[in-house]
């Protein structure tokens, strides 16, 4: 099956595939989760969900900026590829 049909068809999903290798990545997760663990215990109901909507709405946030990216991402090597194959000398081998 080719990429364009994989993407297709939804057998490639690069936000859930493409994962950090990162060594922070991790750690900074870990500290988010035990930070958000200690609000938790300090703030009431009320207030925790207040922090939680923020999380939410941050991650969404997130979530579109990583999509411009790719999409930019994906432009400029396309872009790339199309000037690397109108040089002189590429097109003579």
């Amino acid at each position: 099956m080719s990429i364009m049909d994989s993407l297709f068809n939804g057998k490639i999903y690069p936000a859930e595939q493409a994962v950090s290798s990162d060594p922070n990545y991790v750690k900074t997760n870990r500290e988010i989760e035990k930070l958000m663990e200690k609000l938790e215990g300090k703030l009431d109901n009320e207030d925790y969900d207040l922090v939680e909507k923020v999380c939410d709405l941050l991650a969404l946030v997130q979530d579109i900026q990583n999509k411009e990216m790719f999409r930019y991402g994906l432009s400029l090597g396309l872009r790339l590829m199309r000037e690397a194959e109108e040089l002189p000398y590429l097109k003579n081998h």
